[in-house]
């Protein structure tokens, strides 16, 4: 369901809400930088990474995940989805586009969404109650873009190795981006 006002002509609509998503995150970005808050405070988040926690080897370490249980097929609350398994610089923490390199798929997936046809399920691991996207970071932006509350997904569950530690932030630390160990 589309929430976002639009002119009828699916094209057109698309195109704005593109240039609507990324005004919004420069609007992010200049409002941060006037407030004094680091950039890296609007930077989505990633799996796996970690400022400092005990045992991951200091600042910028890495903790260990494994998968938990099956995946299995869900509507996810977009507001949970809090950031993605690899590093982007293409989305803020919002998941508005930051740069004009995504605007033709961006708009492709909301022309595809205000036809009609909808959009293909995302991929997300879950951990500790939040969403980090495998597949489809395009499709999250879209889908708040044109105000979905939630998304049809693929979720896995991945757990911490060592239980006693919050699962925040965290990612394999053999450096592989989806592979996980069973």
């Amino acid at each position: 369901m589309v929430r976002s006002l639009g002119t009828g002509l699916v094209q057109q609509d698309a195109r704005d809400d593109f240039d609507r998503a990324r005004r919004r995150a420069a609007w992010a970005k200049m409002a941060g930088w006037l407030v004094g808050r680091p950039a890296s405070r609007n930077r989505l988040a990633v799996l796996g990474e970690v400022t400092s926690a005990p045992g991951a080897g200091g600042p910028g370490g890495r903790l260990v995940y494994e998968r938990a249980g099956p995946a299995g097929e869900a509507m996810v609350p977009i507001s949970q989805i809090v950031g993605t398994v690899e590093p982007t610089r293409y989305f803020d923490r919002r998941f508005r586009p930051t740069s004009d390199d995504v605007r033709a798929r961006f708009q492709r997936i909301a022309a595809e969404v205000r036809s009609g046809r909808g959009m293909d399920p995302v991929e997300l691991y879950r951990c500790g109650g939040s969403y980090y996207v495998l597949d489809g970071r395009h499709r999250i932006a879209v889908a708040r873009a044109v105000g979905q509350r939630s998304v049809g997904a693929l979720v896995t569950e991945v757990r911490l190795n060592n239980p006693a530690r919050r699962c925040r932030a965290i990612r394999p630390a053999h450096g592989g981006t989806d592979r996980l160990t069973s």
